[in-house]
C-alpha cells in the first residue's frame, strides 16, 4: 500500500493524536509496542504520552486495548470535558489476531479491493480516537487508521470522517469494551476529582 503525505497546512482538521505524528512525514510514527506474540507492551495516545495499555474485550479474532486511563497525564487533559460536559476522549488500540478480522474491518470501511485487502498481512492493530458521551450512551469515531506489524502508524490509511454510534449499535466486543472503559474512567474521575478538591482546600502554607 503507498503511503502517502498528510498536509501539515490542515493541521486544524487533525485530531490530537495525528498531531502529534506530524513533526517528520517522512517516518511513519511508532504508536504501538510490541510484546511477545504482538500483544502491544506500551502505546501512544492522544495525550502524547506512552503508557501501559489495558486489555478490555477480545474475541477469536480482535483484542482491544486503552492506553492508562488511571495515569495523571490522561485524566487531568479529560478532566475538564469529563466535568462540565460529560464527555472525553480516548484512543481504542484494536490487535488482530488474523488478517481474516483486518479484511472484515477494510471491507466495511469501502476498502474491500484486492489492494487494500492484501495489505492485511503486513497489518497488526488499528487505532482509533473516540469521543465518548456515557450520558447519551454514544461513542463518535475521530479518527481511525490502521498500524503495521511494527507498531507505526500508516498515514495512507487515516480516516477522520466522524461517525456517531450508540452504544447498542457496536458489535458485541467493541460495546463491551466501550462498557467496561467507561466504567473504570468514571471511578477514576470520581477519585482525581476527590484528590483536585482535596488539594484545592488545604490551606496555605505559612511563610
Amino acid at each position: 500500500m503507498t503511503l502517502r503525505r498528510l498536509r501539515c497546512s490542515k493541521l486544524f482538521q487533525i485530531p490530537l493524536l495525528i498531531l502529534a505524528f506530524c513533526s517528520s512525514l517522512s517516518f511513519a510514527q511508532q504508536v504501538v509496542q510490541r510484546g511477545p506474540f504482538g500483544k502491544p507492551i506500551a502505546v501512544y495516545d492522544e495525550t502524547q504520552q506512552w503508557s501501559t495499555p489495558i486489555l478490555l474485550s477480545s474475541d477469536n479474532d480482535i483484542e482491544i486495548y486503552i492506553p492508562d486511563v488511571t495515569a495523571n497525564d490522561w485524566l487531568s487533559r479529560n478532566y475538564s470535558d469529563f466535568a462540565i460536559r460529560g464527555i472525553y476522549t480516548l484512543s481504542l488500540f484494536t490487535r488482530y489476531k488474523t488478517a481474516a478480522a483486518c479484511r472484515a474491518n477494510q471491507t466495511s470501511w469501502g476498502m474491500g479491493d484486492a489492494e487494500h485487502l492484501d495489505a492485511c498481512k503486513d497489518i497488526g492493530y488499528r487505532v482509533r480516537q473516540v469521543k465518548i458521551e456515557p450520558g447519551q450512551k454514544s461513542v463518535q469515531i475521530l479518527m481511525a487508521a490502521m498500524v503495521d506489524r511494527n507498531g507505526q502508524l500508516d498515514t495512507a490509511s487515516i480516516q477522520q470522517t466522524p461517525t456517531f454510534r450508540t452504544w447498542d449499535q457496536l458489535d458485541a466486543t467493541v460495546q463491551k469494551a466501550i462498557l467496561k472503559a467507561n466504567e473504570l474512567v468514571v471511578r477514576q474521575m470520581r477519585i482525581y476529582d476527590a484528590r483536585m478538591q482535596n488539594t484545592s482546600s488545604r490551606p496555605a502554607p505559612v511563610e
